[in-house]
């Protein structure tokens, strides 16, 4: 029998290698499936790491007591500490050791509270002005290292002596980070930014950064100092080299349950990494594992389709094989063996190729080194792929192999009638419209969701090939009817050959799943820019500290005077959060900074336009040190028993807004009541006048009659309110109108009266400077539900609980997306009481000059980070579902080669009897033009069921794809995808079809040629 098989495979040679060549890329598509989803799986797991932040890639140890003595290296001061974190440490984790105390650093220029540290490795992070700390002989000064910015505070230099507390130390050097961003410094524990509005270098930090102390050093008084050991495990590469992301967490988690029970505790957030990464890499293997089986699929298909062919035109040889007496087990065998071979070559052949094949992906697709190696799986993979490939061989000889002698005997196979015509068709349909449904059922994509697209390519394809084969052949006989030889012809012999009815499903899946992919393809590519623009809110955004509102909006417009480029906004909240997000900005500069977009619903320029109308007063606005209300109270001391009557004003400066009061109580009488303010000696701003009086005995009434502002006590004083001022009621508006009441005094007492009813008051009594509109204008999300011209509520940038007046309604915002307000950012700091709630920001224009951060530290702003729509969506695209998808395109793009592959290797099998009959036709005067094969047809049937495969399943499915790791954006995802790069891809495909079409046309053409002499 191995003599038999060697001579079918030396006489079928060709057929032997096109089952070689496709079982080899079926094997080879199985093996690149596991090969790159282990390597952009190591790489998301690279990326996630660079990008996290540094509470997410460690757990901190803490030692339950606190040891006397300086800080120093736990593996001498704490021993058993230190051995019981090596005993629950897993492996992977770099450790790195330290101890801390905390107190006051005092210099001859100043003092300053930090925290003296040990850590190991710390001198290989910094540069080094003088010499790292090293250990000392008792009766030594102990030696410490402090930051540029302590030692500027402090008025220290290399070789000075400072006191920790009160024990005296050495200033051995003056450090500077090299990388402060390095997760060894855990974000801002060890190197915390500067204040805002204080003295701004270009190096990080300050002045109460870490000070360092040495690797050892003796024991001080033990009364002096306390400090506590910790340590700090860090996550690294090699943790998933031998452990999987399950293991891992399971380590974790064993770890805070040890920790705490020690009494160490083990703060960390990595667990949100962990889940964050195996989410991820969940989508990239469902993704990457729909497109691998796709392509093994159509693998398969076309062996089938090719092999089925070869089979046919074999059916003559296996009838006389049977009428001779030769048993069909050892045409079985045969066939077998045959095809075995080359499968089994196929697999260490795939194994590579799919090797190669995931190399050259992951180089080119992945946003981190990977290492992609062969192991187990992908062998085990490739196995697989390669066993279907044998089953697809032997499944489409099934039909030749069990027909009856008189059927074999035919020149034309017999038609499959019954239910056996229909099995295939009734299975594919049910399973895509399983998917379908399990799809658009909703949440997150899952079992035979995942697989939708595919299936309903397969059914559909299936379906209208089956209607291709019909009207084929009932035009094709009509067109020959009329005398339309060379296309009725061709379509006949195509509707008369079954083997064209698979060939012509292959080519429309192939054709539907490139175009569907590449259309999911662009359809991210605007979801993540679309993401982005509005998650940003701007095409650049600075994160900044401000010493208040009023600091950030005046530094900005000293930045940019003309509102050319930058804009000052805080945001608080988040779109997920509870209540309503806010996001307040400069509107007159919403519409030239911010990025517009079509999700919004409504122009930048129309919220601009409708959250800052004009003020309806003008801001009290005062200089000095010390204020002086001139007021008269009239109530009844001895009624109130000793219960306090106090004037308070709430001021708001450069540096917060905060309420003072009057050095003395209210007494019944005319008086004068001080305030000091020293952060107004640069210019302030009142926002609101009170009576605190939390028990009011009887009615009180309080009249205000000038208000004046003095340099300091016993300077000169220029009157900021006078008493015709105070009584213009459109200045105020009062706070509580339920139990008190506002009037004005005329006269020579002109003034503000104040009335009281008698209650007791859990808030203070008083009015605020009508210097904003209130309520409040806003610009609100439909998804909130309050009407136009409504009140909506929600808390203030103070943190305030308030209303807004909702001035418009907007689809989206900048920077909240789909659940949000907006408010002009002075009136919302106008009425504000309080001190900051929420993250100050800088909106930039692409037109932003490049120093335009150094602009921004100049004016006092701390930068602690930046952001770009560039950047946020390059990270969109390097996430799990965008790799599946770059994947997915690879073998949509090999499918096509594989789809030509099928028409070639069935034109092949079939080309001998296609000749012989058009030979024998043009011998009886059959027109030359006539004799072209018929190839191109299969492919327009397939070009156009393509087409409305992908119409189909794209209107089915396409609101189940996954385009985000976290399976939500505020921006709605684009219906249709670009008709433009989309025919950039679907053309060159279908280019090749008809060219090979065409091709092989001309091959049996030339054949016709050379045997019929015409």
């Amino acid at each position: 029998m191995l003599t038999i098989i060697w001579a079918a495979l030396a006489a079928r040679r060709a057929q032997a290698m096109a089952v070689l060549l496709l079982a080899l890329l079926a094997s080879a598509a199985a093996a690149a499936a596991p090969s790159y989803v282990a390597g952009a799986g190591q790489a998301l797991w690279r990326y996630e790491l660079s990008t996290a932040p540094p509470n997410e890639l460690r757990v901190r140890l803490a030692a339950p007591v606190e040891y006397p003595g300086m800080p120093g290296d736990p593996t001498g001061t704490a021993p058993t500490f230190v051995d019981k974190v090596r005993q629950l440490t897993p492996a992977g984790f770099d450790v790195v050791l330290g101890a801390q105390s905390g107190g006051v650093a005092a210099g001859r220029a100043g003092t300053a509270t930090s925290n003296l540290t040990y850590r190991a490795g710390v001198c290989e992070r910094v540069t080094v002005t003088g010499a790292c700390p090293s250990a000392i002989s008792r009766g030594q000064l102990p030696e410490v290292m402090v930051s540029t910015h302590t030692a500027a505070r402090l008025g220290v230099a290399v070789g000075d002596q400072i006191t920790f507390g009160p024990v005296p130390v050495r200033v051995a050097g003056i450090y500077q980070p090299r990388d402060v961003r390095d997760p060894f410094w855990l974000g801002e524990e060890f190197i915390r930014p500067a204040a805002a509005d204080s003295t701004s270098t270009s190096i990080p930090g300050s002045a109460v950064d870490a000070i360092f102390t040495a690797e050892a050093s003796p024991l001080v008084d033990e009364q002096v100092i306390l400090f506590r050991s910790t340590a700090d495990l860090y996550a690294t590469e090699q943790l998933l080299d031998n452990r999987s992301i399950e293991d891992l967490r399971a380590a974790v988690a064993v770890l805070q349950r040890d920790g705490d029970r020690k009494g160490f505790g083990a703060g960390t957030s990595l667990p949100s990494l962990l889940d964050r990464v195996t989410l991820q890499r969940g989508q990239l293997a469902d993704g990457v594992t729909l497109g691998a089986g796709l392509l093994v699929l159509l693998c398969w298909l076309v062996l089938f389709v090719a092999v089925g062919s070869a089979a046919d035109q074999r059916r003559p040889e296996q009838g006389l094989l049977l009428l001779r007496g030769v048993q069909r087990r050892r045409l079985w065998a045969l066939a077998v063996g045959e095809h075995a071979v080359p499968v089994l070559v196929a697999i260490p052949l795939g194994c590579l190729a799919g090797l190669a094949a995931a190399k050259l992906l992951a180089a080119h697709t992945l946003p981190a080194h990977a290492d992609v190696a062969v192991d187990a799986t992908t062998i085990g993979f490739a196995a697989v792929g390669a066993a279907g490939a044998l089953a697809a061989v032997l499944l489409a000889q099934v039909r030749v192999m069990s027909a009856p002698v008189v059927d074999l005997l035919r020149r034309v196979p017999a038609r499959v009638r019954g239910w056996r015509a229909t099995i295939g068709d009734v299975v594919a349909v049910s399973v895509a419209v399983a998917a379908v449904v399990q799809l658009r059922s909703g949440g997150s994509p899952s079992g035979l969701a995942l697989v939708a697209p595919v299936a309903g390519a397969l059914a559909a394809g299936v379906l209208l090939a089956r209607i291709a084969m019909i009207a084929g052949a009932a035009v094709g006989a009509a067109l020959l009817a009329r005398g339309r030889t060379a296309v009725g012809l061709a379509l006949v012999q195509v509707a008369r050959q079954p083997r064209f009815r698979p060939l012509i499903a292959l080519l429309t899946v192939v054709v539907a799943m490139l175009a569907f992919t590449v259309a999911t393809s662009e359809v991210a590519s605007a979801a993540y820019r679309d993401r982005a623009v509005v998650e940003v809110g701007a095409p650049r955004v600075v994160e900044v500290d401000a010493t208040s509102r009023s600091h950030l909006l005046t530094a900005v417009r000293a930045v940019d005077p003309e509102g050319r480029f930058a804009m000052a906004a805080v945001v608080s909240g988040t779109p997920n959060a509870a209540g309503t997000p806010l996001l307040a900005v400069d509107s007159d500069r919403l519409a030239t900074v911010a990025a517009p977009h079509p999700s919004y619903g409504v122009p930048l320029a129309d919220v601009a336009r409708g959250i800052r109308p004009a003020a309806p007063g003008t801001p009290v606005q005062l200089r000095g040190q010390q204020l002086i209300m001139a007021a008269s109270a009239d109530f009844d001391a001895e009624i109130f028993a000793g219960n306090r009557v106090r004037l308070a004003i709430t001021i708001s400066a450069r540096n917060g807004t905060r309420v003072v009061l009057a050095r003395d109580d209210i007494k019944p009488g005319q008086r004068e009541y001080d305030l000091q303010v020293p952060e107004c000696a640069q210019d302030c701003r009142i926002a609101k006048i009170e009576v605190d009086a939390p028990v009011v005995a009887r009615r009180l009434k309080v009249q205000f009659e000038e208000l004046r502002v003095a340099e300091g006590e016993g300077g000169s004083e220029t009157v900021v309110l006078t008493g015709a001022q105070l009584a213009d009621p459109q200045r105020w508006r009062l706070l509580d109108p339920d139990d008190t009441f506002l009037n004005a005094a005329s006269g020579t007492k002109a003034g503000l009266v104040l009335e009281i009813s008698e209650n007791r008051r859990a808030a203070p009594a008083g009015v605020a400077v009508v210097d904003a509109p209130f309520p409040l204008p806003v610009y609100l999300t439909r998804s909130k539900g309050t009407a136009l011209g409504g009140s909506h509520p929600y808390d203030g940038v103070d943190g305030t609980p308030t209303n807004g007046s909702v001035r418009g309604l907007a689809d989206r915002l900048p920077r909240l997306g789909g659940s949000g307000l907006i408010v002009d950012l002075e009136y919302a700091d106008r009425l504000a009481v309080a001190s900051q709630n929420g993250n100050e920001e800088v909106w930039l224009a692409r037109s932003a000059p490049a120093d335009v951060l150094d602009r921004l530290r100049a004016q006092g702003l701390v930068v602690r980070g930046e952001k770009t729509i560039s950047q946020v969506r390059e990270d969109f695209d390097r996430q799990g579902a965008a790799l599946a998808l770059r994947f997915n395109m690879f073998a949509a793009l090999a499918g096509v080669l594989i789809g030509a592959a099928g028409l070639v290797v069935t034109a092949s099998a079939e080309q001998r009897a296609r000749v012989a009959m058009l030979v024998a036709l043009r011998r009886q005067g059959l027109s030359p033009r006539a004799v072209r094969g018929g190839y191109g047809w299969p492919v327009v049937f397939a070009v156009g069921s393509g087409a409305v495969v992908t119409l189909l399943i794209w209107l089915l499915t396409r609101g189940g794809q996954r385009l985000f790791s976290d399976g939500r954006s505020p921006v709605p995802l684009p219906e249709w995808p670009d008709l433009g790069r989309l025919l950039l891809f679907a053309v060159p495909a279908v280019a090749l079809f008809a060219l090979t079409a065409v091709v092989l046309g001309r091959i049996v053409a030339a054949s016709v040629r050379r045997r019929s002499g015409r």
